[in-house]
C-alpha cells in the first residue's frame, strides 16, 4: 500500500504499520533478529515506531489544515484570509447609558459603574458631559404665573403656549367706515377684513377671521365689545399675533398686545405638552400633573438639547455617555440594572440603562467561521438571487434588508391587490395599470358585491385571463394575466375611505425583483447590474414604476427596475399585570414601549407580525406577570390576530402608536 501523498488525498500509516515496517528493515538488514517485544531489537523498534508514527500524523495534520472543512484554529485563520475575510475577535457587551447630574458636570473616561445583582463593571468608553445641551432626559418645572408667553427651546425649535389679548384704541368709535383691518398670526397674513355696519360688528368680524385662520381651528376667539379679543388656542397650537394694522377712514385704531395667564400650572403643562408632541420628531414630552414635564428623548443615543424661557426652570437634566463592560464575552444587561456609580463624582447623582445592552460575543469559533466563510462565498458570485441579495447587502451602504424574487417561467406570475381595509358607501375604486391607462369601480352595496364589480372589471382587460377575490375580509384581488401579455398595475386607490392597495406579483416571465430598504437608489441600481444576469429583465416599482438609469462600463445607459417595500403602519395596545414579587422600573411604562419598538424595528421586508412575539417583548423588563396585547394596522382595528405583511411590505413602528398601561 502507498502511503503519503496518493492521488485518493494523504494516506496515513498508523503505529502498528509503522512498527511492521521496522520490523522488517531490521529483519532484512540483521537477518534473523529477535523483534519480540521484550527483546533490545523490539524495545529500540518500539521506541523509533511511536516517533515516526506521530511524525505520519503530524504530516497529515498539515495536509488537512490546507482546507476550510477539516483546518482549525490558526490554521483555519489562515485559509479563510484567501476569501478575504477574518476570524472574529471577542467584544465587549455596549450600552448607552443615561446619567443625569449637576448641569456642566464631566465624566472622565473610564470611570466606573456596576451592575449590582452580578457585579459585572463597566467602564465609560469616552468622556462625557451632563448637561442640558446634550441631553436624553430633561425635566422642566413651572415657577410664578404670570402675564407673558412660556416658551420651551428644543433642538432650537421654539414650542411657545401663550393666551394673547388684543386691546384697541381710538378716539370716537373704535372702527369707522372705510377701514381696512389686516391681521397677521403665525406669520401668515388673513385676508383683509373691512369695516362692517359698526364697531361692534367688526370686532366680531376680525374675532371670526383670526378663529377661522388655518384649517384645524388653532384657537378660539372672543369679541368683548368696545375693543378688546381674548386669543385662547386649542390644545396642542399657540398663536402668535404678529401684528393688527388698521388703514382707510377717517381715523386709524391701534392696539396693543398682552397676555392673560394660565389658569394654574396643571393647565400650563398639559397645554405645553400638547404643542411638544403635536410637532415633535426625535423626543416626546409627558406632564407630569405637578407643575412639572419631563422631555424623553425617544432613542437614547439621540441626544437633544433644551432650553427655557421666563419663569420656567431645567430642574434636572440627564445625557447619554457610552459604557463597555470590563469583561469580553457575552455578558447580558437588562434594561435598567447598570445603576451603581463605582468611582464617585461631585455632580453625577445616579446612571441607568434606558435599554439593553448590545450583548458582546466569545471569539468566533471554528464553526461560526466555516458558516461564515460559506456565506462570503455567495459574494464572489453572480446572476443567482444569493449572489444578488448578498451583493445589496454588504456592499450598499445603507441596505438594511433585501429580498430577492424571481419568476423562473414563461408566463407573468398573478398581480395580487390587497386593501387595508373594506370599502365605504361613496367610495370610487380608481385603478391605474400599464402606466397610463386607469378604470372605476363604484361602490355597489357591500364588500363583496362591489368586489365582484371589481373583478368583472379587471377580466374585461385584454390582458387577463381571470381574476378572483377572497382573503380576510374580501379585500384581496388576484389577477392572472394572459400569457404572452404583460400586465402593470400601478396603484389601486378608493375616494371616501382613502385606502391606497398594496400590489405584489405581477413579475414578467424570466424577470426577478430585488425588494430593498435602506440604500440609495443610484447606489442599488448598480449593484443589482454587477450581479444581474445577462438577458434577463429587472422589475420592480422603484421611482414609480420608471426605474433608475445608471451608466455602464461601455458608456451605455441602462434602466434597472426594484421595488422599495411600502409600510404598513402598526398600532400597539398592552395592558400590562404587574408580578408582586419582583419590582417593576419606575420608568417600566416606557420600558416596554421601548423593548416593543426596537423589536418591530429589526422586522425586514415581508416579515409578519406575529402577536405573541411582540407580547413576549414585554418580559424583558422585570416585574410583569402577564400582558393582554392587541395589535392592528390603524388604531381602530386593534385585534388579536397577527398581521400578514405581503413580500413588497415593511412593517413601521413609532412610539406613538404605542400603548402600555398598568392594570
Amino acid at each position: 500500500m502507498t502511503y503519503g501523498l496518493t492521488p485518493q488525498g494523504f494516506n496515513t500509516p498508523r503505529l502498528a504499520n509503522v512498527k511492521q515496517f521496522l520490523e522488517d528493515d531490521f529483519v532484512a538488514s540483521l537477518g534473523d533478529v529477535n523483534t519480540d517485544p521484550q527483546s533490545v531489537a523490539g524495545q529500540l523498534i518500539g521506541i523509533f515506531a511511536k516517533v515516526y508514527a506521530d511524525l505520519w500524523e503530524n504530516l497529515e495534520d498539515v495536509y488537512f489544515s490546507q482546507y476550510p472543512n477539516s483546518a482549525a484554529g490558526t490554521s483555519l485563520d489562515n485559509v479563510v484570509q484567501l476569501n478575504g475575510i477574518t476570524r472574529l475577535p471577542a467584544t465587549q457587551t455596549s450600552v448607552v447609558a443615561t446619567c443625569d447630574g449637576l448641569e456642566g458636570t464631566y465624566i472622565p473616561a473610564n470611570s466606573l459603574a456596576r451592575v449590582p445583582t452580578t457585579g459585572d463593571t463597566f467602564y465609560a468608553l469616552t468622556g462625557g458631559t451632563i448637561t442640558r445641551s446634550n441631553a436624553d432626559i430633561v425635566r422642566i418645572e413651572v415657577g410664578t404665573l404670570t402675564t407673558q408667553p412660556y416658551t420651551v427651546l428644543l433642538n432650537n425649535t421654539a414650542f411657545t403656549y401663550s393666551r394673547p389679548v388684543v386691546t384697541f384704541s381710538n378716539t370716537g368709535a373704535i372702527f369707522v367706515t372705510g377701514n381696512v383691518i389686516n391681521v397677521t398670526l403665525n406669520g401668515v397674513p388673513l385676508s383683509p377684513i373691512n369695516f362692517i355696519t359698526d364697531s361692534n360688528t367688526t370686532l366680531a368680524a376680525i374675532a371670526s377671521a383670526i378663529q377661522a385662520f388655518d384649517s384645524s381651528t388653532a384657537c378660539t376667539c372672543v369679541a368683548t365689545n368696545p375693543n378688546i379679543l381674548t386669543i385662547t388656542p386649542l390644545t396642542g397650537k399657540n398663536v402668535v399675533v404678529n401684528s393688527i394694522n388698521v388703514t382707510g377712514g377717517a381715523t386709524q385704531a391701534t392696539n396693543v398686545v398682552t397676555f392673560l395667564a394660565p389658569a394654574n400650572n396643571n393647565a400650563l403643562t398639559a397645554a405645553l405638552t400638547a404643542i411638544i408632541n403635536a410637532t415633535a420628531t426625535s423626543f416626546t414630552c409627558v406632564d407630569n400633573m405637578n407643575g412639572s414635564i419631563t422631555v424623553n428623548a425617544d432613542v437614547v443615543s439621540v441626544p437633544f438639547s433644551c432650553n427655557v424661557g421666563l419663569n420656567l426652570s431645567i430642574v434636572y437634566q440627564a445625557s447619554p455617555i457610552t459604557f463597555n463592560a470590563q469583561s469580553y464575552g457575552p455578558i447580558p444587561l437588562p434594561i435598567g440594572t447598570l445603576t451603581f456609580i463605582v468611582t464617585p463624582i461631585a455632580g453625577w447623582n445616579s446612571i441607568t440603562n434606558l435599554i439593553a445592552g448590545n450583548t458582546g460575543t466569545l471569539v468566533e469559533t471554528d464553526a461560526q467561521l466555516r458558516i461564515r466563510r460559506q456565506n462570503s462565498i455567495k459574494l464572489l458570485g453572480s446572476a443567482t438571487v444569493e449572489a444578488i441579495t448578498a451583493g445589496l447587502l454588504q456592499k450598499v451602504p445603507g441596505v438594511t434588508s433585501a429580498t430577492v424574487f424571481e419568476n423562473t417561467s414563461l408566463q407573468q406570475t398573478p398581480i395580487v391587490i390587497s386593501f387595508p381595509n373594506q370599502f365605504v358607501a361613496g367610495d370610487v375604486i380608481t385603478v391605474t395599470y400599464n402606466t397610463v391607462s386607469n378604470f372605476t369601480v363604484n361602490f355597489n352595496t357591500n364588500q363583496a358585491t362591489t368586489m365582484t364589480d371589481l373583478v368583472t372589471a379587471f377580466e374585461a382587460l385584454p390582458q387577463v385571463s381571470s381574476a378572483s377575490f377572497g382573503g380576510t375580509g374580501n379585500q384581496v384581488v388576484t389577477v392572472n394575466p394572459i400569457i404572452s401579455t404583460v400586465l402593470t398595475v400601478d396603484s389601486a386607490t378608493t375616494s371616501v375611505s382613502t385606502l391606497t392597495a398594496a400590489i405584489n406579483g405581477g413579475r414578467p416571465p424570466k424577470s426577478f425583483e430585488a425588494v430593498v430598504e435602506g440604500g440609495t437608489d443610484e447606489a442599488v441600481a448598480n449593484q443589482i447590474w454587477l450581479t444581474k444576469p445577462a438577458g434577463i429583465e429587472t422589475f420592480g416599482n422603484v421611482n414609480g414604476g420608471n426605474g433608475i438609469e445608471i451608466i455602464d462600463s461601455q458608456g451605455n445607459t441602462q434602466t434597472i427596475f426594484f421595488s422599495r417595500p411600502s409600510a404598513v403602519t402598526i398600532w400597539v395596545s398592552v395592558a400590562l399585570t404587574l408580578y408582586p414579587s419582583e419590582t417593576f422600573p419606575n420608568n417600566g411604562v416606557s420600558d416596554v414601549a421601548l423593548a416593543i419598538l426596537n423589536y418591530g424595528n429589526s422586522l425586514g421586508v415581508g416579515i409578519d407580525v406575529l402577536l405573541q412575539r411582540v407580547l413576549a417583548q414585554i418580559f424583558t423588563v422585570p416585574g410583569i406577570a402577564s400582558g393582554n396585547m392587541t395589535i392592528g394596522i390603524t388604531q381602530n382595528t386593534l385585534g388579536s390576530s397577527d398581521i400578514p405583511i405581503q413580500d413588497n411590505q415593511i412593517s413601521t413602528w413609532d412610539l406613538s402608536r404605542i400603548s402600555v398601561t398598568v392594570v
